[in-house]
């Protein structure tokens, strides 16, 4: 398994509700989660309210997968 196999983690449910309001990253706005939630082209990210990078959600898939910390 390489590095980036590693990093991603899968789609859940949240991240599928989350698609219909999913923004490329050129289309996202400051304070909005970018968390990719999908695995191909054309790459979509949360667009969830976020405080720093990403979404309560997501921050806290984050912190769970490192271990209980988070370098943001």
């Amino acid at each position: 398994m390489n590095e980036l196999q590693r990093e991603f983690s899968p789609a859940n449910q949240y991240d599928v509700q989350r698609l219909p309001f999913a923004k490329r990253l050129e289309d996202l706005s400051p304070g909005e989660c970018i968390w990719p939630i999908n695995s191909g082209g054309p790459y979509l990210f949360c667009a969830a309210k976020a405080v720093g990078k990403y979404c309560a959600h997501h921050k806290s898939r984050l912190i769970q997968k490192r271990g209980g910390h988070l370098d943001e």
